[in-house]
C-alpha cells in the first residue's frame, strides 16, 4: 500500500485517471448522480483531495470523459423502476503472496470494494471501499532463490 484517502460521503463506483503536464489526477465517481471527487495523485504516497463536486441535475449523471483538469459529465434521464439495473455488489479483493509457493498467504484484504482501476504507466492500482480510496503500487514480488543466486554471482564471479 502506498497511500490512502478516507472518504465518508458515499461509495465510489468508478475511477478515471488522467495527467495534466506533470500532475496526475484521479476522478473518483460516486453513485449515479452523487458527484465526483478530484484527487491529486502526483505523489501517490501523499494523495490530496482537491475538490468534491456534486452533480446538480436530477438525472443519472456520470463522467463521460476526463482530460487533465477538465471533465465531461453526461446526463441521462432517471431510470424507471422497470428499467433500473442494480449496481454491482461489493466484492472482496485479496493481495496474495506466493513468494513461498508451499505456503501462500493473504498479504492484504479489502472488503466491500465498489470500484477498482489501474494506472499501468505508473504501476498504481486504485481500490475504493467504505474506508476510502487505497492506492497500491504494483511491483514484481521478490524471489528469495533468485536473490541468493544473484548475490552469489556478484560475490564470487568477478
Amino acid at each position: 500500500m502506498v497511500g490512502h484517502v478516507p472518504l465518508t460521503d458515499g461509495s465510489v463506483d468508478r475511477f478515471l485517471a488522467t495527467q495534466h503536464y506533470s500532475s496526475y489526477y484521479l476522478y473518483a465517481e460516486r453513485e449515479a448522480g452523487k458527484g465526483v471527487t478530484l484527487i491529486d495523485v502526483t505523489n501517490a504516497s501523499t494523495p490530496s483531495v482537491l475538490a468534491n463536486i456534486p452533480y446538480s441535475s436530477g438525472g443519472s449523471d456520470s463522467l463521460a470523459v476526463v482530460a487533465g483538469t477538465a471533465a465531461l459529465v453526461a446526463s441521462a434521464p432517471a431510470a424507471t423502476a422497470s428499467g433500473a439495473t442494480a449496481s454491482a455488489a461489493p466484492q472482496t479483493i485479496r493481495i496474495m503472496d506466493f513468494s513461498d509457493p508451499r505456503n501462500p498467504r493473504v498479504a492484504r484484504e479489502f472488503t466491500g470494494v465498489t470500484a477498482m482501476s489501474r494506472d499501468d504507466r505508473r504501476g498504481l492500482i486504485f481500490v475504493a471501499n467504505a474506508e476510502g480510496i487505497w492506492i497500491l503500487r504494483q511491483r514484481l514480488a521478490q524471489d528469495p532463490q533468485v536473490e541468493k543466486d544473484y548475490a552469489n554471482y556478484v560475490l564470487y564471479s568477478h
